[in-house]
């Protein structure tokens, strides 16, 4: 009998370690699928808008070469720098950004688009939901600088909105449009990351929070856009769908509520970054009436 006991505990022992061993693999290997989304390819450029535009070179703090377009204008009221959203380039097809170049160089704005580190066709292996895309979007405005004296606008959507409103607080920026942002990367994934992973969150959330750091670099503690609001003085505008289900409404709520000078948007619609899609009029319009008022 003791013996049957001792056996039991010693198969129980190793079925829990390989239980374990076995959703710290898939964990691991959700993790390194996560920060290395499949890179969305260009399908087209500015000239096939009727748009001039340059291709460009922005070297990121850590040395890594982000490739963009500056899409200049001859007598621009200011520069809209744009950051595109997880697993996205500088197109963000979802919106689409192709429909909105033409329309911003038409209202007098230039414009610099770009693709983060691991995305598009930029050097840099993983996506780190704005982390280290902090550092890439101030080169970014560092360069618009360069190229223009005029006033810089921040527009980000998704992982790029977050970035944006991250970044405002230490840039010298005249407005933030915010698309559909997120207010806590850590405290966002303990909730939603099961959009992402397509797993259960227990165990698995916790597991993967835990161990994609130690190979990706990704530290989610720094992507806290709601401690920046408070901080950020531009003004700024954030839009986001009632029914999004990748990243709540709720998360721009509790940003507009921690800022200044905000306002929001909520759309009465589903989907994520899914706005401009629904009420493509109501859109434009609230962005160039914002831009109007700050500007």
């Amino acid at each position: 009998m003791n013996r049957w006991v001792k056996y039991m505990g010693i198969a129980v022992g190793v079925l829990v370690l390989v239980a374990f061993l076995a959703v710290v693999g898939i964990s691991a290997h959700i993790g390194d699928q996560l920060t290395s989304p499949e890179r969305e390819t260009l399908t087209f450029t500015p000239k096939t808008l009727g748009v001039k535009y340059e291709n460009i070179t922005i070297e990121s703090e850590d040395q890594q070469d982000l490739y963009g377009w500056w899409i200049p204008h001859p007598t621009p009221r200011a520069t809209i720098v744009f950051a595109h959203g997880y697993g996205k380039n500088r197109e963000q097809s979802d919106l689409p950004l192709k429909e909105l170049i033409p329309e911003f160089h038409e209202q007098g704005y230039q414009f610099l688009t770009f693709d983060f580190r691991g995305s598009g066709i930029s050097e840099g292996d993983r996506v780190t939901v704005g982390a280290k895309e902090q550092s890439d979007l101030a080169a970014a405005i560092a360069y618009a600088k360069e190229r223009s004296d005029g006033p810089i606008v921040l527009y980000g959507v998704s992982m790029g909105a977050a970035t944006a409103l991250a970044t405002a607080d230490e840039t010298d920026v005249a407005a933030v449009i915010a698309d559909s942002p997120f207010s806590d990367l850590r405290g966002y994934l303990e909730t939603n990351l099961p959009v992402w992973s397509d797993l259960p969150n227990f165990p698995f959330t916790p597991v993967i929070m835990t161990v994609t750091p130690w190979f990706t670099g990704l530290d989610a503690d720094v992507v806290k856009p709601i401690d920046d609001m408070a901080q950020i003085e531009a003004p700024v505008l954030l839009i986001h769908s009632q029914g999004d289900d990748a990243i709540p409404v709720s998360e721009s709520e509790q940003l507009a509520k921690a800022g200044e000078d905000v306002e929001l948007w909520v759309t009465e619609n589903d989907g994520h970054v899914q706005s401009h899609r629904s009420f493509q009029t109501e859109y434009r319009q609230t962005v160039f009436k914002f831009l109007e008022r700050v500007l």
